[in-house]
């Protein structure tokens, strides 16, 4: 999460865009930026699992047999400044990909009729606001990316003063801290080619986003501001707990 606000940062200053693709080293649970740290409880299967808060919204992601990635662009970027049409646009590329792999994936459109029944259902027991599930995977948002009904891919943006980040979660199988999610593999029957996706959506968002992705690491520079952002704030347990 440092990281990818390191480059987030990079972008804002140097006009520079990222696409980090990366892997957890053991399960973790994501908060998004609003919501409240008590609220893991709602979802006891992944408590005993390390726990951060992303500086992106949405609900929550356990984060182990998936493929996450950042996508950082900077204001020189005609795309920055259209976030509906940057989350639509990735994850048609995303299903692309996945359909030249053979995954008969699509993006989820919710019908108007459909709009008013999930909120009455999410209403909490004193009537207020709609309540969203705690779990990203539980949500649909318009552009989600669905395989037999359910969802299996979703992004969460947050923007800066010049730049936009996206995150990008894709499940390619169950975890055993969220065993009710089933991944890509689990629905198609296939085995993803990992590194053959990868090289899909980077061949296919360069030419959507109009930019050339480089492989490239990070810079001496980038690797200290994650370690200053760490302190303060995504291995602060203070922050972690402020909501």
């Amino acid at each position: 999460m440092a990281v990818d606000q390191a480059l987030l940062l990079t972008a804002q200053q140097s006009g520079m865009a990222t696409l980090r693709f990366y892997r957890w080293e053991t399960a973790t649970l994501s908060l998004g930026y609003f919501q409240k740290l008590a609220d893991r409880a709602l979802h006891p299967e992944s408590v005993q699992c390390p726990v951060v808060r992303r500086a992106s919204g949405g609900g929550a992601i356990v984060h182990d047999q998936e493929l996450t990635f950042s996508l950082a662009l900077p204001s020189e970027n005609r795309w920055s400044k259209k976030n509906n049409d940057l989350y639509q646009t990735v994850h048609a590329c995303i299903v692309s990909s996945l359909q030249s792999l053979g995954v008969d994936a699509g993006q989820y459109q919710r019908a108007m009729s459909e709009a008013g029944t999930e909120a009455v259902r999410g209403k909490d027991a004193l009537g207020g606001r709609p309540r969203s599930p705690f779990l990203c995977f539980h949500r649909r948002t318009d552009g989600d990316i669905i395989l037999d009904g359910q969802k299996v891919g979703g992004s969460a943006q947050r923007r800066a003063k010049s730049a936009i980040l996206q995150h990008t979660s894709l499940l390619l199988r169950k975890s055993p801290a969220a065993d009710e999610l089933a991944g890509i593999e689990d629905l198609s029957g296939l085995v993803i080619d990992e590194p053959g996706l990868q090289e899909e959506l980077v061949e296919r968002l360069s030419k959507r986003l109009l930019v050339a992705f480089k492989p490239a690491k990070l810079t001496f520079e980038q690797k200290e501001i994650a370690e200053n952002i760490v302190e303060k704030t995504f291995g602060n347990s203070n922050w972690l707990a402020k909501k």
